[in-house]
């Protein structure tokens, strides 16, 4: 009768949880096709362009949702459960708090295990693909704000000079939406160079529809520019890649490359780490939703829980961004950084359902 019990609590939660997932892509889809189309940069390449785009775009912010929506299906299946009194008839059948709730914190661990071994890879691979069409087709657009537009200082043939780009695509040997200054002997900016794509081949960039503005000078545009460096594709790609568009597989072995070559892999190390706690993540989400949600509630109480259970699980979000942010600029290392708000918000899900049921 248990594993009965257990079975169909672990069937209602799992179908709640893509029941919501559909709707939250659904939704994010369309929301993402309209910002696309109304930024009028894709609008030449027609309709099927632009779904193509947003649908390659979409998976990564759904994956940032994903523990949100394991909170929500979490309070809505408990809640549907309370409504039809199902978890009034087993507490007082002598189930323990601690019993219903363990179907749903293996689901849980299940969800979290299939998005960092199965989504994530997905994920990351569209992202990657949005990236380099992004760079190949549209230059990079407005993805970036301009103040966080990284930037590289390089030497090639005796020209100095710095590059920064909105987009990284092809493994660092593409960038879309390219700002050069190059430099004179004197270190003094001597020229302005900005193309909508730039490639990197053997010890120069190739830069296409390049416009050079210099002072004192009419701006030309030119159909090639060619500026020598001395970057590797590797090094520009760490330098400049988005970690959440690398699978989880080929973490491990960018932050050996980010360390052989010297550079600092906090932001990778913060991801690795970030994803490895994720199903752990998902466990602190579905308590946080058990703590408000399997109180019996009387008819009319059920906004107020949802709010709550809402209000819990954005305070942890807000957290575990905070905690992001301190471990990929070095200031917690990123382990900590990672396991330290699903660590915390476990333990209080647990003293709270504690207190629930012993009082």
């Amino acid at each position: 009768m248990r594993q009965t019990l257990n079975l169909y609590f672990v069937r209602l939660y799992l179908k709640s949880f893509f029941s919501t997932l559909v709707a939250v892509f659904a939704l994010v889809y369309l929301i993402d096709m309209i910002e696309v189309s109304r930024r009028g940069q894709m609008t030449e390449f027609g309709f099927g362009a632009i779904a193509l785009f947003s649908a390659l775009r979409v998976p990564a912010f759904i994956e940032q949702a994903f523990p949100f929506i394991v909170l929500f299906s979490s309070i809505f299946t408990m809640l549907s459960l309370n409504r039809k009194l199902e978890l009034v008839v087993a507490r007082a059948a002598g189930v323990s708090i601690w019993q219903i709730v363990a179907p749903f914190v293996v689901g849980s661990v299940v969800i979290g295990l299939a998005a960092i071994l199965l989504y994530n890879p997905l994920s990351a691979y569209a992202k990657a693909r949005a990236a380099d069409f992004e760079a190949e087709t549209i230059g990079g657009g407005q993805m970036r704000r301009d103040d966080q537009v990284p930037w590289l200082r390089q030497n090639g043939n005796g020209v100095e000079s710095i590059i920064g780009a909105q987009s990284v695509g092809s493994g660092g040997a593409t960038l879309g939406n390219v700002t050069v200054f190059v430099f004179d002997g004197k270190g003094k900016v001597k020229e302005r160079v900005d193309a909508s794509r730039a490639t990197l081949g053997d010890q120069e960039w190739l830069l296409r529809e390049a416009r050079v503005t210099r002072i004192g000078y009419t701006p030309v545009t030119l159909a090639e520019f060619r500026l020598p460096t001395s970057l590797k594709p590797e090094y520009v790609e760490q330098r400049l890649a988005d970690p959440e568009a690398i699978p989880i597989w080929q973490l491990g072995s960018k932050i050996a490359i980010a360390a052989s070559l010297g550079m600092n892999a906090q932001a990778f190390s913060m991801q690795y780490n970030t994803l490895i706690a994720r199903p752990a993540l998902f466990v602190a989400m579905t308590l946080l939703a058990a703590t408000v949600a399997t109180r019996f509630a009387r008819t009319g109480q059920s906004g107020r829980t949802i709010v709550l259970g809402v209000l819990a699980g954005f305070v942890l979000y807000v957290v575990t961004f905070l905690a992001q942010a301190l471990g990929s600029n070095s200031v917690v290392p990123p382990v900590i950084a990672a396991w330290f708000p699903v660590v915390a918000a476990g333990l209080f899900g647990v003293t709270i359902l504690l207190h629930q049921e012993d009082g």
